[in-house]
């Protein structure tokens, strides 16, 4: 066999090898993707989800449908797990707030983001506490100053190692000597709905959940951002009431590790031309009171690695007592 011979079956052997890479950017996606939600409908999370699968199926960005399939249950995990199992072909995604972090942070989770292929960040909504209209306690220091007061007697409920979770680890962080009973309920539907039941006493919700719930019998008493929120201006921020207790959560969105980069930078292109329409910015700012932040690539892998470096020490009061 002469060199001119082998040399030509090598670069053949290379260029058949490419092809999959190129088809696995040009033919994707020719089916449905499966679009998993870790938290049941009515909470920020879900609604974040359906406007962003609307805006690209009316705007054909991609050329397939996108199903959002709701698989709640332990923080959110359960339905992260099925999408770190599934198979890396762009087919199945996740969207997913701070719990992963969280989790991971608090010793909580045997898997985080770097378990997954990030592909974009989606919104940003700072936390609220709230109790029901019937509550005895009528402001954010009436609220912590029994705490204080009497440990544990006052029933937080919400997703153990999740966003809300969090939030409350803050209040307590910010109230020194404050502890709340915590008792595994859900996300907001299942807070709202355990508040609503007399089954807990306080809760931890987003700015948009706190619009759509609080004519129905929840009271905001404060908001754990640096500043008030423009979707509910009547709520103080607990700092500007004396206490350092901030915690805002956020989405972002995950593919299976391995799922090959050309099929990432599609997905990531269609989200962020979804996020830049003037119907999703306007949902999400009216509706959800949610900012946007895009990050992309490397960006926002550096992003979440710093996210978790800065919850790993806030993490040590979300230990379930």
């Amino acid at each position: 066999m002469s060199w001119v011979t082998t040399i030509s079956r090598a670069v053949a052997a290379v260029a058949i090898s490419a092809l999959p890479l190129v088809a696995s950017a040009a033919d994707y996606p020719t089916k449905p993707i499966r679009w998993i939600i870790p938290y049941n409908p009515g909470g920020a999370t879900d609604a974040s989800a359906r406007i962003l699968q609307i805006a690209i199926e009316q705007n054909k960005f991609l050329p397939q449908p996108i199903a959002p399939v709701n698989v709640a249950g332990a923080g959110g995990s359960i339905g992260a797990r099925q999408v770190k199992d599934a198979p890396p072909d762009g087919y199945t995604i996740l969207i997913h707030q701070s719990a992963m972090l969280i989790q991971e942070a608090a010793g909580l989770s045997d898997f985080g983001y770097r378990d997954f292929e990030p592909v974009i960040s989606i919104n940003t909504q700072c936390m609220a506490a709230a109790v029901g209209d019937g509550s005895p306690y009528t402001s954010y220091k009436e609220l912590m100053d029994a705490a204080v007061a009497k440990p544990d007697s006052i029933i937080w409920g919400g997703n153990i190692g999740s966003a809300n979770h969090m939030a409350i680890a803050m209040m307590e962080g910010g109230s020194p000597g404050a502890r709340f009973k915590k008792v595994q309920l859900g996300g907001a539907a299942e807070s709202f709905a355990g508040i609503k039941g007399n089954i807990i006493n306080v809760g931890n919700f987003g700015v948009g959940e706190i619009v759509a719930f609080r004519g129905g019998g929840l009271r905001p008493l404060a908001l754990l951002g640096e500043k008030r929120d423009p979707a509910i201006p009547d709520v103080p921020t607990a700092k500007e009431l004396g206490y350092n207790a901030v915690f805002c959560n956020e989405h972002n969105l995950y593919a299976p590790k391995g799922t090959p980069p050309e099929r990432i930078a599609i997905l990531a292109e269609a989200f962020k031309k979804a996020l830049g329409t003037d119907v999703v910015q306007k949902e999400f700012r009216e509706k959800l009171g949610m900012s946007l932040d895009i990050r992309t690539g490397q960006e926002l892998k550096d992003h979440l690695a710093a996210e978790l470096t800065r919850l790993k020490p806030m993490t040590a009061g979300m230990k379930p007592n």
